[in-house]
């Protein structure tokens, strides 16, 4: 049942069950259309008759036609008990939020806008109303329902004060999800909470008033015994389903449970077992701040890859739904914007409705970077900085999580093996030296590479005399993968083209990043090393955004991590069209990434599924950084990328900066100053980069009060204008 377009969104859905309670419900109705209507919402209440062998029906028919659009009346057959109510009244509803109740008048219809109010003011995901021992008979019902209260905490790891309360106020998805337990109990509704509790939904106690009961009798009356050796049963039930065999935590390992997928062994472990069982073991010393859970995403990954294109839209829409609650909740930046356009996360309901929620900028994330844009309910350990100049040349702080990380390892391993390349296999990767990077990171890295197989070699280390021996690296290494930034492949692919000719060794596959993959750059790149490019679309902030598959058609998404969206003049573009990149990350919580615009240009692709299998949507093609290598003296190279590393970590002292190299052996830096700029850092940054282009390198300094972006929310951080020739001669060093 849904409402028509035409009518107002009902708020607020009252449902009570009911089972031979025609003495009750008049009273009830009255009492609880009165309360729904205090704040002037548009409100309902859903009446169930469970099967009475009274006059229930009829009193419930006729309040329908007394109240007109206030009332809906559902009747079961036969009794199907009060969780069974509680369904059919989910379904039956409209409203964006249910509160559920039983109709007898012990709770009282009042506290059901107290419970509402709490949960909009407080943006948790479940309120419970806990019965009040002010004016509570103390009989033996009351005390075997304390002593089942202390169980249910002790056994489930809760510590609430009446934990098998049924009075709750909650979403409509949220109720709809509680309500999807498989074991057979005698009174599931005892458990309400304990799901809410295993499923990882975040709750609120609200004291409420508890009155005995004056007309009608309890299903309970007379069978205590009878019902304390079920409620015994039934708990025994419940920790089976939720402690034995809990639904992970993990929103993609709940949604694999009920989407089945025919998914070979994960390629890597099943290759290299040992080697698979020794990183596990020291994972956490190689990978720090990760832990094993890496492992266990990517696996997940593993298997969401083969889901399709529905079934992945459906598991973003989901995880799309959680982090929005959870930024309207934990991020003030995020609740003051919704506020602002008088949105509530319940009216982000899928991707649909992203265009609802205003746009992030970068310029965003800068101004409110130390204010509220970080939420306020992670542990300070699981919150890591990362900074990144990337391709725009200002740099750029942002915070992630530790599980967003995890989830970066695990997709970038999976996007590997899309190019036959297995953990363990040989393979080199022409890396920054982890420039800026502490001692200890470096060693974490290297540690790495030596657990995995991997050979480093550096990328910002590149010189006349060095070339030959980087390419006898590279081939003595025999690697499955190799893997670099687009420019310095490139880069090495035209001096393979000029002066070495055929490779000793070629690799299975090259995994290029960083910079906008033209057809030409492919084409150089294949024939050099004779083996096919992978492209892949990364940024420092977001991670592995899209990759390359086998079919080299497009990019697939990471769908499991990313909402993609591109735009043409504020709209979805049609395959072909190039628009806009915008981009939501549905993993960092620390600090979400909701609508950003990352600065770059796509192509939307195909809305076919790829023939490779894989659901994924895809972009067809990326317009981002073009490969730049910069010249130095005494025949030194850098990748454009280099400054970027160089400059990442001095946010602080400078804005914004641009390199242009118009001649070998000189470059020109262009430089916006930030507040706490110094002759000292200026200093220090043209010391690095004469470490890397030679002391003999001229560097022309301007400061300026802005630098002009190419296309929309996009800089050119550095450009060479001077063409790379091996055919001819190696480009001559300044003196």
């Amino acid at each position: 049942m849904n409402p028509s377009a035409t009518e107002p969104q009902v708020e607020l859905s009252l449902i009570a069950p009911c089972y031979n309670e025609e003495l009750n419900l008049r009273e009830f109705t009255r009492r609880a259309l009165l309360a729904l209507a205090v704040d002037g919402l548009r409100t309902e209440l859903v009446l169930i008759d469970d099967g009475s062998k009274d006059g229930t029906a009829r009193v419930i028919r006729e309040l329908m036609q007394e109240h007109p659009g206030r009332i809906v009346g559902l009747f079961h057959t036969k009794n199907r008990g009060i969780a069974g109510g509680w369904r059919t009244g989910v379904d039956g509803a409209h409203g964006k939020y249910v509160a559920i109740i039983d109709s007898d008048l012990q709770y009282q219809p009042e506290d059901v806008v107290r419970l509402y109010r709490t949960l909009i003011d407080h943006a948790v995901d479940v309120v419970q109303g806990w019965r009040s021992a002010v004016g509570r008979e103390r009989g033996a019902r009351y005390n075997i329902s304390r002593a089942y209260n202390t169980m249910l905490n002790g056994v489930f790891g809760m510590n609430l004060r009446d934990n098998k309360s049924g009075f709750i106020c909650c979403s409509r998805e949220v109720m709809a999800d509680l309500l999807t337990y498989s074991g057979k109990y005698y009174y599931w509704q005892s458990f309400v909470m304990v799901a809410a509790h295993a499923k990882g939904y975040s709750y609120k106690e609200v004291e409420t008033l508890f009155e005995p009961r004056r007309q009608g009798v309890s299903f309970l009356d007379g069978t205590t015994t009878k019902a304390s050796l079920r409620s015994l049963y039934d708990i025994t039930r419940a920790a089976i389903e939720y402690r034995v065999k809990a639904q992970p935590r993990d929103l993609v390992d709940q949604f694999l449970r009920s989407h089945q997928v025919d998914a070979p062994q994960a390629p890597s472990p099943a290759a290299h077992p040992a080697r698979w069982r020794a990183l596990m073991t020291t994972f956490h010393r190689s990978h720090a701040p990760l832990t094993r859970e890496a492992a266990q995403t990517y696996e997940s990954l593993n298997k969401t890859q083969w889901l399709s294109t529905a079934a992945l839209r459906e598991l973003q829409d989901e995880k799309l739904r959680r982090l929005i609650r959870h930024a309207y909740r934990h991020v003030p930046y995020y609740r003051q914007r919704m506020q602002l356009n008088n949105l509530r996360p319940e009216d982000i309901r899928g991707q649909e409705d992203l265009a609802k929620l205003p746009l992030l900028s970068k310029e965003d994330v800068r101004r409110n970077l130390y204010f509220d844009i970080t939420a306020d309910n992670l542990p300070r350990a699981e919150i890591h900085r990362i900074s990144s100049s990337g391709c725009t040349g200002e740099p750029f702080v942002c915070f992630a999580d530790r599980r967003q990380l995890e989830f970066r390892w695990a997709s970038a391993l999976r996007a590997r093996e899309w190019a036959g390349y297995r953990l363990g296999d040989a393979s080199v990767r022409l890396w920054n030296q982890a420039l800026g990077s502490s001692t200890s990171e470096r060693r974490r890295e290297q540690r790495e590479a030596f657990m995995v197989n991997r050979k480093l070699i550096g990328a910002f280390e590149l010189t006349d005399a060095n070339l030959d021996q980087t390419i006898q690296s590279i081939t003595e290494a025999e690697p499955a993968l190799l893997e670099g930034y687009t420019e310095v492949l490139d880069f090495l692919a035209q001096y393979i083209a000029g002066s070495v000719g055929n490779l000793a060794h070629r690799p299975k596959a090259l995994l290029t990043s960083s910079q906008t993959l033209t057809e030409r750059t492919r084409h150089a790149i294949e024939a050099a090393f004779g083996a096919p490019v992978f492209d892949c679309y990364t940024s420092r902030e977001l991670g592995g955004i899209a990759y390359e598959c086998d079919a080299h058609r497009g990019y697939h998404v990471v769908a499991e991590g990313y909402i993609v969206e591109i735009l043409v003049d504020g709209r979805p573009a049609n395959p072909g069209e190039t628009g806009e990149l915008v981009i939501t990350d549905l993993n960092n919580y620390a600090m979400p990434f909701i609508r950003y615009q990352i600065g770059d240009l796509a192509t939307a692709g195909e809305a076919t599924p790829c023939v490779c299998g894989r659901g994924a949507p895809r972009i067809a093609a990326i317009q981002g950084r073009m490969p730049s290598i910069i010249h130095g003296t005494d025949g030194h190279y850098v990748p454009g990328t280099f400054f970027a590393h160089v400059l990442k970590d001095y946010e602080y002292a400078i804005r914004h900066f641009q390199v242009v190299q118009h001649e070998p052996g000189m470059i020109e830096l262009c430089v916006v100053k930030a507040g706490r700029y110094s002759s000292e850092v200026m200093e220090t940054v043209q010391t690095t980069i004469r470490q890397h282009l030679g002391e003999k390198l001229r560097i022309d300094v301007r400061f300026v009060d802005h630098i002009e972006a190419v296309r929309k929310h996009k800089h050119v951080a550095s450009q060479s204008l001077i063409p790379v020739d091996f055919r001819n001669k190696k480009p001559r060093a300044a003196s």
